[in-house]
């Protein structure tokens, strides 16, 4: 496609309930006999208080978006997703992906109003009927090549409203009037994004493949302009979500969390999640909850404060924090991404994250506070500590790398090349110098906790 893409495009999110069989006293840690992982969280009330921000409340009921306006591209470049068909033509993947998303939506309750539209050199309203048929039936009038610039410029200055999403699909070819503009690709879409200066702009990005029947256009034209009947490669598409934060994440919630595609967020934030400290849970060494009145806290309550009453490399302390992360993309509940990502900080301290990994049946119908979480990260420490002090638990933002690996520099021979896009790290790059103040990310979300000595 040679056209610009970009659109503007949670659930409540319930406190963990954590139920707590019972608690460790002194005078349990003194009738057991147990191994040292058993018996030793002890529960005892201390003067450091769980930062508030830790303490997850029930969100209120989640109001519905006001507006989704959604883009499909009808240029030339995307006939080969969207062929003619005709009686006993095989329909592509693309047209039946799009075809049941466009129809979840225009069924979903979680938007109020939804508008369509085709993108050609500008946006046509059309009916969700027509656009559905465009999809199945093919695509009868295609359009010249659009820049994608002009129409992310379009979106986030005539579409950006509070509370409204719009969601544009397209194959993301952004081909530069020139050869020597391809080294401005960043630059750009960031100038496009940045139009209007929407200071809470978010965008979301889900990437798919499909196979492709007709004519493929090249970005780089350094061989033919056009490659007839293609492909013998799955070629990638995509489906953006842009608008206000809170409205992309809402968005994403409702009717994209379980797409099978690839996904990346940029300036999308998120809630805290629910977490706790789980003192009967795979724990080692001598340590207990130190929040104050920990001991008489009603079921259902959540910890955040490590008291160490001893520790060495000979005697470790081991603890278990247990998050709900339900609420989160599956991009963030990925275990190989928490595995890379979660980071633990803190001050005069050895604790570091020994472990991440998800619920499993056990975990789920355990009859304690366990049941309750998603994922759970084991921190290990060997060092006493000498006074209290903060520990925060933060999950990184980075790229996934699924992005460099579809991406090209030289889609001339798209078959030789495989399921890429050209420049689409670039692409990315001019949406995140927009979305935030710098190429990383804010961390997706960060926990604080305390590490004290026990009595």
């Amino acid at each position: 496609m040679h056209l610009t893409l970009s659109s503007r495009f949670l659930p409540a999110l319930v406190a963990a309930t954590v139920l707590l069989s019972g608690c460790y006293s002194r005078e349990d840690m003194k009738g057991e006999t147990g191994t040292a992982e058993t018996a030793a969280a002890v529960e005892k009330p201390a003067t450091t208080k769980t930062p508030a921000a830790a303490e997850t409340a029930a969100a209120a009921p989640t109001q519905p978006l006001t507006q989704a306006n959604v883009f499909l591209e009808v240029s030339g470049s995307m006939e080969g997703f969207m062929p003619k068909t005709g009686a006993d033509a095989q329909n592509t993947q693309f047209q039946q992906h799009v075809a049941q998303f466009l129809s979840d939506l225009n069924r979903s309750s979680a938007v109020r109003q939804k508008t369509f539209y085709r993108i050609k050199e500008k946006p046509y309203r059309d009916s969700y009927q027509q656009l559905s048929q465009t999809v199945r039936g093919g695509i009868r009038e295609a359009a010249s090549s659009t820049s994608i610039p002009a129409i992310l410029d379009t979106l986030v200055s005539h579409y950006y409203q509070p509370g409204a999403v719009s969601v544009l699909i397209s194959d993301f070819i952004y081909a530069p009037p020139r050869t020597g503009d391809q080294a401005y690709v960043k630059t750009d879409i960031t100038d496009a994004l940045n139009s209007t200066g929407r200071p809470d702009l978010a965008v979301s990005v889900y990437g798919f493949t499909s196979d492709f029947k007709g004519a493929f256009y090249p970005a780089l034209k350094t061989g033919a302009k056009r490659i007839n009947n293609c492909c013998d490669t799955p070629i990638p598409y995509y489906i953006w979500v842009m608008g206000p934060a809170d409205a992309v994440r809402q968005f994403d919630a409702a009717l994209l969390t379980k797409q099978p595609g690839q996904q990346a967020h940029f300036g999308v934030t998120y809630p805290t999640p629910p977490s706790s400290l789980l003192s009967r849970f795979q724990n080692k060494g001598a340590w207990y909850y130190g929040d104050a009145g920990a001991s008489k806290r009603a079921a259902g309550a959540t910890y955040h404060t490590v008291a160490v009453q001893e520790a060495s490399a000979t005697q470790p302390v081991e603890f278990v924090v247990g998050l709900d992360l339900k609420t989160l993309p599956a991009a963030y509940r990925n275990v190989a991404y928490l595995k890379q990502n979660l980071q633990l900080t803190g001050q005069d301290t050895d604790a570091k994250v020994a472990d991440v990994f998800a619920a499993n049946a056990q975990t789920q119908n355990s009859s304690g506070p366990e049941s309750q979480y998603s994922h759970f990260v084991k921190v290990r420490l060997t060092r006493q500590p000498r006074a209290a002090r903060p520990l925060q638990l933060l999950l990184n933002h980075r790229r996934p790398a699924w992005v460099g690996q579809w991406t090209t520099r030289n889609d001339s021979n798209i078959n030789q090349v495989g399921a890429k896009t050209f420049a689409l790290s670039s692409l990315l790059d001019g949406v995140a110098a927009v979305t935030s103040d710098e190429q990383d990310e804010a961390p997706v979300f960060t926990i604080p906790f305390t590490l004290q000595p026990g009595e």
